[in-house]
């Protein structure tokens, strides 16, 4: 499997993604701002009551995807400086949180709904941060494409001794270990995420006691 363009097709893939986001909420902000100015138009001709609270109305939707464009581009911005360079220190929450966040939408569509847990300690590594940010968002990929897509993945990390480790639990106990090992590993998805963690220090495994994947570093 050819995989030597894969960062940039994942960066790329990204922020394809995040841009359409930005294009719906500046789309919306600007119909918002044109049904604004006919309220007004209306409200000077006298044809129309109530304008306080019809604007109040618009002026709250403007607000709330003006908090969204910010989340998103700024999300976007942190995604885009682990590109600077291929080696570095990365907080593992903070980068697998802000990922998860910003390809929201990718998942969305899939059915799928995506989250981690809380992580108070600080758990840091030296490592490629593009590259293990597509070995995650490749595990990801891999549960809910050989799963039902309609069902709830979550993330979490672990510290173990002196490794870290994240478990990427598909949230579905009716499936024996038998069936989700096979799946699993028989998939082109695994076949690339193997092939990508031999890049860096990661290794993965799939989890013994629930479907999943189980990424540590080594």
């Amino acid at each position: 499997m050819e995989i030597s363009n894969d960062k940039p097709a994942f960066l790329g893939k990204v922020t394809a993604s995040v841009t359409h986001d930005i294009q719906n909420v500046l789309a919306i902000i600007k119909e918002t701002s044109g049904l604004m100015e006919d309220l007004f138009l209306m409200h000077q001709s006298g044809n129309l009551e109530n304008i306080e609270e019809k604007i109040g109305t618009c002026i709250k939707t403007i607000k709330k995807q003006t908090y969204r464009g910010v989340k998103l581009t700024s999300g976007l911005n942190g995604f885009a400086h682990t590109a600077d360079t291929s080696q570095g220190a990365i907080n593992i929450f903070e980068t697998l949180e802000r990922m998860i966040s910003i390809t929201e939408r990718l998942f969305k569509q899939k059915g799928a709904d995506v989250s981690i847990l809380e992580c108070k300690k600080a758990c840091s590594v030296d490592t490629d941060p593009v590259l293990f940010q597509l070995i995650a968002f490749a595990c990801i990929e891999c549960l809910i494409d050989n799963f039902d897509a309609r069902a709830s993945i979550t993330l979490d990390i672990q510290s173990l001794a002196d490794q870290t480790a994240i478990q990427f639990l598909y949230n579905d106990d009716t499936l024996t270990y038998e069936d989700y090992n096979q799946q699993i590993t028989h998939s082109d998805q695994w076949i690339k995420i193997t092939a990508l963690c031999e890049q860096i220090s990661l290794s993965a495994e799939v989890t013994a006691d629930f479907p999943g994947i189980f990424l540590f570093f080594k």
